[in-house]
């Protein structure tokens, strides 16, 4: 294969200066005999400057061609040193080159020389100054064959730098963007919306397996949610099913201990048997009325009746029914309710029941021959009814404030040997919140303090 070696093309490169040679004294001769009025060797002279103007264009048509070529079949956009200037630059650089010749042409074509010395001087400042041109011609030409020669400049380096800095802004503006949406979207699920879902289409990179992530996390909140709710549901119906299944039979078996304690039994273990059975089987009516009321709460089927009430006047009716059982245990009440009226919105069966729970709780549990402390204040536009009581038996189940009372079937003494059902409080907190209010229990020691709050109207 013919090699292009750069001696070949060093030798096109003699040719061409050659013909710009020609070219330059052919029309510096032709002016010199025109301006000295010798007009016998002007056309010579002109088809001498036609000549050269001819080779020149061909030359450079040919190492326009032959620019980075190692061979016939293989182009190499290779870096000279002058390659390495900024197209932009190299361009201003050539452009004003070029201008500096046209002023050097200018000056020799006003000096008076004589011909000999005119055309040495031409041809000389020729040579130099086609050799810079070839130069630059020769970076610029291999600048467009390797596309470079916009990309390769510092205009173009500029937009780059540009376009990247804006790019970045908007990558973070985007990413911005996004995270605050997934924030968004994460708040909501911790408030409860499990139906909050992030289109990951809208999303990029990170922030994209982060938002697939948070729609993996809300699936299987809710599934688990679901399966909660599912087992929940089943609970109460079993609950409210085994609870009516109960109530028929012990309905007989509370009239047939009635009946048996119309009789004038003489035995008098007879008459202690009847009387258990009969404590024993009202506990169970009692526990089997909780848990049927526990289930209605639980499941949502407490129909309310809200209505504004007088809660000042429904805490002294409660009380003054409670006056017998407090004093049976001794127990001395201390009210401090304001002689006005406090209105607030309740339904009045389901806030009596609440009350009635808490009133019971100390009826039951308080130490005999202690005080109760029954308060209803205004704080802050809210009507705040406040039992307090101390406790007969130690509350250490909740000395380290790991046991919530008022969830259902736990008691504040452990060993299960009092009467109640641990449903009580459950039932008292959960009518408490369906209307509305906020049902608070704290225990200071042997000190039961339970609030009930909602807002006054």
């Amino acid at each position: 294969m013919r090699q292009y070696t750069n001696g070949k093309k060093a030798g096109v490169m003699v040719i061409h200066q050659l013909f710009m040679i020609l070219l330059v004294t052919g029309v510096y001769s032709s002016g010199y005999c025109f301006k000295s009025e010798i007009p016998g060797n002007i056309e010579l002279y002109t088809f001498i400057a036609v000549i050269g103007l001819i080779g020149s264009f061909v030359s450079l048509a040919y190492l326009a061609n032959v620019a980075g070529r190692k061979s016939e079949d293989d182009y190499t956009i290779y870096y000279s040193p002058i390659d390495k200037i900024y197209s932009d630059i190299l361009l201003v650089i050539f452009a004003l080159f070029i201008a500096g010749i046209g002023k050097i042409i200018s000056g020799v074509k006003n000096q008076h020389f004589e011909y000999g010395s005119l055309i040495m001087t031409v041809g000389t400042f020729t040579f130099l100054l086609d050799l810079v041109f070839l130069i630059f011609y020769h970076s610029i030409i291999r600048k467009i064959k390797g596309n470079i020669l916009f990309t390769h400049s510092l205009c173009y380096k500029c937009w780059e730098w540009l376009k990247c800095t804006m790019d970045g802004r908007q990558i973070h503006t985007r990413k911005t963007r996004e995270m605050i949406r997934i924030q968004e979207a994460l708040e909501s699920i911790s408030e409860g919306a499990l139906d909050t879902t992030l289109d990951v289409d809208e999303f990029h990179g990170q922030e994209r397996a982060v938002a697939e992530a948070v729609n993996h996390i809300r699936q299987g909140l809710m599934s688990s949610v679901n399966e909660s709710l599912k087992n929940e549901k089943l609970k109460a119906d079993l609950i409210t099913n085994v609870s009516h299944d109960i109530k028929t039979p012990l309905t007989s078996i509370v009239n047939y201990v009635d009946l048996l304690k119309r009789e004038n039994l003489e035995n008098e273990n007879a008459r202690n048997y009847i009387r258990i059975l009969d404590e024993k089987s009202q506990r169970l009516k009692q526990l089997t009325e909780d848990l049927v009321e526990t289930s209605k709460i639980t499941s949502g089927n407490v129909k309310l009746n809200m209505q504004k009430l007088d809660m000042a006047e429904l805490l002294y009716q409660t009380g003054g029914e409670f006056n017998e059982r407090f004093e049976a245990r001794n127990l001395t009440i201390v009210t401090k309710i304001p002689s006005g009226q406090m209105f607030i919105y309740a339904d009045g069966r389901q806030l009596y029941r609440s009350i009635e729970n808490l009133y019971t709780n100390a009826a039951k549990y308080a130490m005999e021959n202690t005080r109760v402390y029954v308060e209803l204040e205004k704080v802050d536009e809210k009507a705040v009814f406040t039992i307090k009581n101390v406790s007969k038996n130690e509350l250490d189940i909740v000395s380290d404030g790991n046991v919530d009372l008022t969830e259902r079937f736990v008691r504040g003494e452990p060993s299960r040997t009092t009467e109640g059902s641990g449903l009580g409080l459950s039932i008292a907190k959960s009518l408490t919140i369906l209307m509305g209010g906020k049902f608070e229990i704290k225990v200071d020691g042997d000190l039961f303090i339970a609030t009930i709050t909602y807002n006054i109207i």
